[in-house]
């Protein structure tokens, strides 16, 4: 799972205040999709249309949150805060083989009853 991170004075940031509460709605829904679909702040507009209005759309432009590419929209500091790509997956690669070293190491010393059950 990767993590969608903003920092604790979003809430008052010029941007965010000219772009409103719907507007920003979208904005963190939106983030939240790029980090699960790991697409470093790039939106598909068919994921923009499905979760927002124009309006809202708009004021994320307006405010400088989004800046409209040829078929998404670009968070432009999504990767000042989030992890990229390349980075979540190297996370994931070596979690996952922390995880087998620890399940290896786990049953080559368990030890087993008469029954074959670990005791």
């Amino acid at each position: 799972m990767a993590w969608f991170r903003i920092e604790d004075s979003f809430h008052s940031h010029p941007k965010v205040k000219l772009a409103g509460n719907a507007a920003t709605g979208l904005w963190v829904r939106c983030g939240a999709w790029s980090a699960q679909y790991l697409t470093d702040g790039h939106v598909p507009l068919h994921v923009v249309a499905d979760f927002g209005k124009p309006r809202e759309i708009d004021a994320l432009v307006a405010a400088r949150l989004w800046v409209p590419e040829d078929d998404c929209m670009l968070m432009p500091d999504f990767l000042d805060y989030n992890q990229s790509k390349g980075e979540v997956e190297k996370r994931r690669r070596e979690d996952a083989e922390r995880k087998r070293q620890g399940r290896n190491k786990g049953a080559a010393g368990a030890e087993h009853g008469p029954d074959g059950r670990f005791m």
